[in-house]
């Protein structure tokens, strides 16, 4: 299965995103989230995603920063961004 982490400073978007599949059915597990993008660098060691599904505009670390710092941990990490 392939391990997906949600990023966005709002919880009921995270909660939303996470209602919209049934994951599993379709080979993805949702392993974490988090509120914003340090805090997305701090456990992608721990919960090692294969995709990071993030909002752009947040606060401290934004999706932009979150994508460079993840790409020079692990450049395989697929991104997909969100933007309201």
């Amino acid at each position: 299965m392939k391990r997906i982490m949600i990023v966005d400073d709002e919880a009921l978007v995270r909660i939303g995103i996470k209602a919209l599949l049934m994951w599993e059915d379709y080979g993805y597990e949702v392993v974490a989230e988090a509120a914003n993008g340090q805090e997305a660098i701090d456990k992608i060691p721990v919960y090692e995603p294969d995709i990071i599904l993030s909002d752009i505009k947040m606060a401290p670390v934004d999706g932009l920063e979150l994508m460079k710092t993840c790409h020079a941990i692990n450049p395989y990490i697929i991104f997909i961004v969100l933007s309201n």
